[in-house]
Parts: C-alpha cells; structure tokens; sequence
C-alpha cells in the first residue's frame, strides 16, 4: 500500500511538473505574439526638406518601435506636444529612418534639430504619407518681395553690429536658422564685411518664430561668402542720396531710434537744399496744415501691415518735420501696438478727417505672427483673401459699420484694392481702411489728361492700375512687310512686365531661344528686312508710351473722399483746391521700358539698352458740379522721366 501510494505520488509529481512545463511553453509563446516585430528598416531617400516634421502629440517618442519588446520611452506625449507648440526653430523635427512591423504599422525615426530629443514614433500605416504622431512641416515660408514696400526694396542695407554672435542679426546663414537640419551659418564672423553693401532678394518668415528673415547679396561681388540669410531687424540703411527739393522722413520704434520701421518721401517743386521744410510762427516751428494731412495719410499708409501707428502728429513731431533742412532726414518715433493677438489682423477705420472710427480684429486659428493674412495673385501684382477669410471679414466690417454713419469708401462691399490692403497685411499687425459719411454726397474724382500745352479737348480718361510696371501693350498696329508670322494680333495680356522679365507681343517659336537672347533681341533679329525692324522696334515703342500716357499707378489714392451735402453744388475751385491738397494732387504713369538699339538695324542681331521710365501728371483744374455725382479732375503730362 506504502509502495502503491509512493508511486502514485511520484506520478502525481511527474504530470504535475509536466503540466508546469507545458504551461510555462505556453506563456512563452503568449509572451512573444504580444510583441510586433520589424519587418523592414532603412534610411528615408527623400529629399532632405521633405522630411521636415512636426509632432501632432498623439504618440510618444520611443528608443525602437513603440510595439516591440523593450521599447522604452524617450519623451511622453505631455513634452510631446510641448515641442509641437513650441515657439523655438530649434525644436524643428527631421524624419530619417523608416520601418514597418509585421502589424503592418509605419514608424519613422526622428531628431530634434538641437539633437535633444531621437527616437522612432508612430506613423500610420503608408510609407508614403506622413501620419499618426507626425505630419509634414514647413519650417520656413517665402514671401512675395512685394510684402516689402518700394522703398525696402530698392533700398541698400549694411549689417547693423558686425561681430560672431550665433544670434541670427550679426552673421549670415545658409539658410534661416534652424529651418533645415545640420545647415548653418554662411560666414562666422561678419568683422570683414562692416563696409560691405548688400541688397535684399528673397524674404520670408519662420513658421515658429514668425520673425522675418531676408536674403542679402553683396553689391560689389555677387559671389561673397557673406551671401545669405539674415533676420531684417539685423541689417541697417546705408543713407541713400535725398533730393534736393525732399525731405526723408524715418518712422523709428520708439524704444530703439535705429530700428527704421518705414521711410517715406515729401518732395516740393522748387524746394531749395538746405532750406526748412516747414515755418516759424511767433517763436514757434510748425507745418501747413495740407502738409500736415499729406504727411498724415503718406505715415498711415506707410505702417499699414506693421504692428506701429502713428494716429496723428504731435505738436513736438510737427517742430521737428518743420525744422527739417530739404535734402535731409528726420526720425520720427512711431507707436508699438501691443494689445493684437499674434493671429490676429487689427483692421482700423479712417474716417476722411484722419482720425479713427473704430477698429476690429480678424482672428485666424492656427496663424502666425508676421505672416501675411493673404497671398499674392500669380501673374499679378495684387494680392487677395481666401474666400472664407473673405467673407468672415466682410461679415464683421458690416456688423462693425452698421449704425455707424459711415460706410467703406467706394461702398458696403470690400473693393479689390480694400481687400489687397488686407491680404497684404501681417497677423499681429494692423491695416487701414477709409470709411466716409453715409449721409455725404461722394462725387468721386475722375482724372484726365493731356499733353502740356495741348488743347482741353484732347483730355482723355486716365485708367488708375494697382501694378507699378507697364503689362504689355494690345493692339499696335504692325506694318505688313514685316511678316504677319512673327506676331499675334492683340494678345492677352500675359501679366504684369517687371523689370527683368519684359513681355513682348511675339509667337512662342521667338520666345523659346537655346541661345539665351532676350526677347527683344529675338524678335529683332527675325526681321531681315531693315526698314520693317526699324518700324516695327518704333511701333513697339510707340505702343508702351501710349500706354504711359492713359495708365497710372492709383495703389494707395482714394478718389472717393470728395464729398458734402447731397445734391448741393460746388465750384471748379472748390473741388480743384480739394485734389490739389489731397494726395491726388500728383499721380505718377506706370513704368514702361524705354530701349534703343545700339548699332545699325542692319547688323543683326541688334542689341538693346533698357531703362524704366514714367509720366508725371500734375492736376491743373477741375470742373464744377453737385455731390454726389462724378466729377473730373484734369491732368497734364510732358516728358518721360527715369
């Protein structure tokens, strides 16, 4: 029985011990199905700038794909989503490896660009696309050059504090800072290049940041090292000779007087250098009060799309203009505005005697500080709104002038120009928009205008365009011994010509050229015959003066602030001393190319020498009428002018 029982214990023992094993079998295997595996794992070939990414903050950083056996966590989905909101460059992310489990699931390795954070996160389930707890990122955006007013532009700049500071103001870099990975500076040490001069020929904002960086090229050699990027608050003006008969005058932060936010320009025919721009009056320096209100409006123009205003002149900032010598410059101190939201855009309303109606502010989720709210028209130099953006907008400019008295100029709907001024403008900035009575009469300014000296009656109506340079000219006549195969009979229009991209009425066959000639050249040189070259060079020239002569650039002018009792008449003299104070005093033509050929029209090809030129129109009477109703302003133009 002992033995019996004995042996039934070991038996006992034995599947007891069998039965653990098989268990512990079991786990094992349990264990290891609970874990994906990598299928694949390879270095991303894509180009590098394609890689950029930002974090969503749905998924952690792992040491290895978050589902294998031992992956360990590198940052938490909390300091996840910090770095998805953070307002550092430094933070931006770059994506290089790519693996695939046998879940079918895609994780991507990334790195901070300070190197702070590496790991592999989840990615979605499509190598192609970036998902889960990544998305694409744009960690730079390129601006139009014409967010940069005429003056920025043309302007010479010179770096503020040369020195080595890694600080984005003192040297220049490949790229903007920390806006591609491993790409720095361009030069260490600015010190050799405190004299140089430098042009600006790209700008943009850094997404994170949203500060605005420019691209600089050396005036004296377009192949410095020194060539790169900048922030714009690090560069300074080289001064620019000021004409004779102008003062220039500095609108500056108020904290820091060497921080230009705008320049703008008073010219006055027949101002002598050296000569105050203003007058004294019984011990006291002050300003016309028509110059008052120009320099007024030219200084709200000017800080339209800034975070600076200037509501009116102090009677202190009126002695300093006054005393200002003609071919001078003087600083004004302009206002920071600090209460608009950084995604925000701040629209004011003027009302026709300079002062403000009232203010709102646009807000747009997710937009950057400094970044335009709108964007730029291809092929035009306007810019627009998006279309819900668009009509967000007009829904509260009504809400805000409703019961107001005042209504937009020009009416109750954003006019074109109203609303390029409004997609130029900058998120945490502001802009203006003139408003007027609605109980005024509005007789809104026609302008015409004819050849000095000429006859009235060849007045023609002046057509005001948002461009600056001439588009190309329609429907010149083109004499027949020339070829009706080497041009199109009244083209479109193919956009607005810009000083190194001229657009000429020719076939495509002209314009396609392996050798490099400009399409002047190009066209010229199809004509063999002397006679019809030399015409039709002249019927082109012809053709663009033509155009300067009816076209004017009309950005910034409101013709629709003329305005009184309704119905009620007013004189000749009323309504020209109006236009003659008043920023329509002086319109300027747009620029057309003015070229010649050097050599003979015979010895093709011929060559061509290029310059911008424009006509001045200066308003000279007016008629009489009643409010409300158009009225015309007549201009006269004489020779073109550089």
């Amino acid at each position: 029985m002992t033995s019996n029982l004995k042996k039934s214990m070991f038996l006992s023992l034995a599947a007891l011990g069998f039965l653990a094993a098989a268990g512990t079998v079991n786990a094992h295997s349990a264990d290891a199905k609970s874990y994906a595996r990598v299928t694949s794992n390879h270095k991303m070939t894509s180009a590098a700038t394609s890689r950029n990414v930002n974090f969503t903050g749905g998924n952690a950083l792992y040491t290895k794909a978050g589902t294998l056996r031992g992956a360990k966590k590198v940052a938490s989905i909390t300091t996840v989503k910090k770095l998805a909101n953070s307002k550092s460059s430094q933070n931006n992310v770059r994506a290089y490896r790519v693996a695939t489990t046998n879940r079918g699931s895609v994780y991507y390795k990334v790195v901070t660009y300070d190197g702070a954070y590496r790991g592999w996160i989840y990615g979605g389930k499509v190598q192609s696309t970036f998902a889960g707890g990544v998305t694409s990122f744009d960690t730079f955006k390129n601006t139009n050059l014409s967010s940069l007013t005429d003056a920025q532009q043309n302007a010479t700049y010179s770096i503020s504090s040369p020195g080595t500071a890694n600080d984005g103001k003192t040297v220049t870099y490949k790229q903007p800072a920390w806006t591609q990975y491993k790409v720095g500076r361009a030069i260490t040490d600015s010190t050799p290049y405190a004299n140089a001069k430098f042009k600006i020929d790209q700008v943009g904002t850094r997404t994170r940041e949203g500060d605005q960086w420019v691209h600089v090229t050396n005036t004296a050699d377009a192949n410095s090292p020194a060539n790169g990027w900048i922030l714009y608050s690090g560069l300074k003006q080289v001064d620019a000779p000021i004409a004779d008969s102008s003062i220039q005058i500095n609108l500056v932060d108020p904290s820091d007087s060497s921080k230009v936010i705008k320049t703008i320009t008073v010219t006055r025919d027949g101002a002598k250098k050296g000569t105050n721009f203003g007058y004294n009056d019984n011990g006291n320096w002050t300003i016309s009060m028509s110059d008052r209100t120009s320099i007024q409006n030219q200084i709200r123009d000017a800080l339209n799309g800034t975070s600076y205003t200037l509501d009116s002149l102090t009677t202190a900032q009126m002695a300093q203009i006054a005393q200002t010598n003609f071919g001078s410059s003087v600083n004004i101190a302009v206002t920071a505005v600090t209460n608009i939201a950084d995604n925000a855009l701040r629209i004011n309303f003027r009302k026709p005697d300079g002062t403000s109606l009232k203010t709102i502010d646009f807000v747009k989720g997710g937009a950057v500080k400094g970044s335009n709210v709108g964007t730029a028209v291809t092929g035009s130099t306007n810019w627009t709104l998006a279309d819900g953006d668009k009509s967000t907008i007009q829904s509260q400019v009504n809400s805000a002038l409703a019961n107001s008295g005042y209504q937009l100029s020009g009416g109750n709907t954003l006019t074109d120009s109203q609303i390029d001024t409004i997609a130029r403008g900058q998120y945490g900035g502001q802009v203006y928009l003139n408003v007027v009575s609605v109980s005024n009469g509005i007789s809104t300014i026609t302008p015409y205008g004819k050849q000095k000296d000429a006859d009235d009656k060849t007045a023609v109506a002046l057509k005001g365009v948002s461009g600056v340079y001439s588009t190309t000219p329609n429907g010149y006549s083109i004499p027949d011994s020339v070829g009706a195969d080497k041009f199109v009979e009244n083209p479109t229009a193919s956009g607005a010509a810009t000083p190194t991209n001229r657009t000429f009425n020719v076939t495509a066959a002209q314009l396609a050229d392996s050798n490099g000639k400009d399409l002047l050249t190009n066209f010229l040189s199809g004509i063999k015959d002397n006679e019809a070259r030399k015409a039709a060079y002249d019927g082109i020239s012809e053709a663009y003066v033509n155009q300067a002569k009816t076209q004017f650039i009309s950005t910034g002018l409101n013709f629709d602030e003329f305005s009184g009792n309704p119905g009620s008449k007013f004189t000749d003299e009323t309504a020209l001393n109006y236009v003659s104070h008043s920023a329509l005093n002086t319109l300027k033509s747009v620029k057309i190319p003015v070229f010649s050929p050097s050599g003979e029209f015979d010895q093709a090809p011929a060559k061509d020498t290029n310059d911008w030129a424009q006509f001045t129109f200066q308003s000279y009477k007016a008629d009489e009428g009643t409010y409300g109703n158009p009225v015309k302003a007549y201009y006269t133009y004489d020779q073109l002018t550089k």
